[in-house]
């Protein structure tokens, strides 16, 4: 029985190692110990009471802390790529809404983590099995005497409390082995719903006139909605950033509302989309279940509705709402958001969507923006920062961020100098549209990007309020007056209310328009934002340090 406890040490200070490191929680750790306790002794006192070979139990010895340790360096890339533990919805998303091309891409760019973690993975385990064989070697030179009444006891009693510990469901998903399997099924539940919830929609898309739409505009409008990706205003020259990021958008600085607060929901795609396109929000977030989203009331209101995007299609729940547009484009032929097609090639599909003969148009175009790996979202004569020594890099260097985080901070503002020329010609092409028809155009982001802004990391994070801060603005014909714009500009918003921002912009009533959210309106009413769970409180000095770098 001490050869067990002897080997449930090694699982267990191994365990407190990834501790120690930050890679897993004191929960976390607590769990996985409960569960190795009984794990451990419990399978490999079955080798002992078989009478199997002394390999055997070696095998499921090292098996066995294998498998634990697996899941902890899997939780500690996760917990530092993502700000938080992987069995979160975001993480979830982000992990099974995939595939083999983006998942390429996602270790290009994240190969350091990945190799860190795994180095720990690596040593740890190297220990252990090092330990093991010396302890199997010390063993065989002992005589083996067979196991007494009351160790057989303790062996079954433990591998039955093995079992028994799965009848908690919280503690049956911490098992190394069912953690993934768990929560894949789970996801799969969730697709299912949803295809249930799109037929139900669907259904109530044949009573339109249960929305109670009615459209108060004049006879010809063109409303476009710009959403990028991944991008960060605090990197945008337009917004106070010391480099030159976005010339082309200054340029056209006074015919534009830029709006200085404003921030995502979530700092995922397809969670910051859903309460974007929907009634859903932070408040509410299942009102997509029962109310409709914003391309079924422009098209209850008459409008021709358009889906523009240099995404994959049907990807997952964004899909959804893409398949109800009249027309649909989408220019990224590859396997996912990993392609390197630029979002420069979406400008012919977007010309042509805005000369096409309808009298209302909406047009929804997705771009890729500054989706990592950055360096694949610009060609090659918009690599103005490579090799760059100036304050932002000094700034970098001086707060202790790596070689590779200073990098990736230069691809990154080469990402969002090509993303400047995407948007402005979009908004110029808008502009050019002929005098006669009302038109006016949003830019948001889905979230935004941690590049070093706060921390040595390069990516989405949940954490970080850098994963949120993202770039709106606002062109409209009829270009408001400098002190309203002014005002309107400093008005706080959070993107979870911009489905009634767009039903403003596209003159459309209904009971699910409520001006007080109308970021464009004059009875606006701002209202308490969150990120990450905790209210949101933008920092002077934090903005200021981070427009410097």
């Amino acid at each position: 029985m001490k050869s067990l406890l002897y080997r449930l040490c090694l699982g267990l200070g191994g365990l407190a190692a990834f501790w120690a490191l930050g890679m897993i929680s004191a929960s976390e750790y607590g769990k996985s110990a409960a569960i190795m306790a009984t794990a451990l002794p419990g399978l490999a006192g079955l080798c002992l009471l078989l009478g199997a070979r002394p390999a055997w139990l070696s095998a499921t010895t090292l098996g066995v802390i294998a498998v634990f340790f697996l899941d902890a360096a899997t939780k500690g890339f996760l917990r530092d790529y993502f700000g938080l533990r992987p069995n979160h919805l975001l993480v979830l998303q982000a992990v099974f809404n995939t595939n083999a091309s983006e998942t390429g891409e996602f270790f290009r760019h994240n190969w350091r983590d990945v190799a860190e973690a795994s180095a720990v993975f690596a040593v740890l385990m190297a220990g252990v099995v090092a330990l093991e064989r010396r302890l199997t070697r010390r063993e065989a030179t002992q005589p083996s005497a067979p196991l007494r009444r009351r160790s057989k006891v303790a062996v079954a009693t433990l591998f039955t409390g093995f079992l028994a510990l799965h009848l908690n469901p919280t503690m049956a998903k911490e098992n190394p082995l069912l953690y993934w399997p768990i929560r894949y099924f789970d996801y799969k539940g969730q697709l299912a719903h949803a295809d249930e919830l799109q037929r139900t929609l669907e259904h109530s898309m044949a009573k339109p006139d249960e929305w109670q739409v009615q459209y108060r505009g004049p006879a010809r409008k063109t409303v476009v909605w710009v959403i990028g990706e991944s991008l960060n205003r605090n990197n945008m020259s337009i917004y106070g950033y010391p480099r030159n990021t976005t010339p082309m958008l200054g340029s056209l600085r006074d015919d534009l509302t830029v709006f200085h607060d404003v921030v995502s929901s979530e700092p995922a795609t397809m969670a910051s989309l859903m309460k974007m396109l929907t009634p859903a929000s932070l408040d509410d977030p299942d009102a997509w279940t029962r109310q409709p989203d914003l391309v079924m009331l422009a098209k209850a209101a008459g409008y021709r509705t358009y889906w523009i995007s240099n995404q994959v299609p049907n990807d997952g729940w964004l899909g959804l709402v893409a398949n109800r547009a009249d027309e649909r484009v989408f220019i990224n032929k590859g396997a996912g958001r990993g392609e390197n097609n630029l979002d420069g090639n979406l400008l012919p599909d977007f010309e042509a969507a805005l000369a096409g003969d309808a009298q209302r148009k909406l047009i929804i175009v997705h771009l890729l923006g500054a989706h990592p790996t950055y360096d694949m979202r610009y060609p090659d004569e918009f690599a103005r920062f490579d090799n760059t020594d100036d304050s932002v890099m000094a700034n970098l260097e001086a707060q202790g961020r790596s070689l590779w985080v200073r990098h990736a901070r230069n691809d990154y503002d080469n990402a969002i100098a090509y993303n400047d020329y995407v948007v402005s010609n979009l908004i110029r092409k808008t502009m050019a549209t002929s005098p006669q028809s009302d038109a006016s155009l949003l830019f948001s982001s889905d979230h935004a990007q941690e590049v070093g802004h706060t921390r040595n990391h390069a990516g989405q994070s949940v954490s970080d309020a850098s994963g949120y801060e993202i770039p709106m603005l606002v062109w409209q014909r009829d270009t408001p007056r400098a002190q309203t714009r002014t005002a309107w500009e400093a008005r706080p918003y959070q993107t979870d209310r911009m489905e009634h921002t767009m039903l403003g912009l596209l003159d459309i009533e209904t009971p699910y328009y409520d001006a007080s959210q109308d970021l464009l309106s004059e009875a606006f009413v701002p209202v308490p934002r969150r990120i990450n769970g905790r209210p949101y409180l933008p920092s002077v000095s934090a903005s200021a340090s981070l427009n410097k770098g």
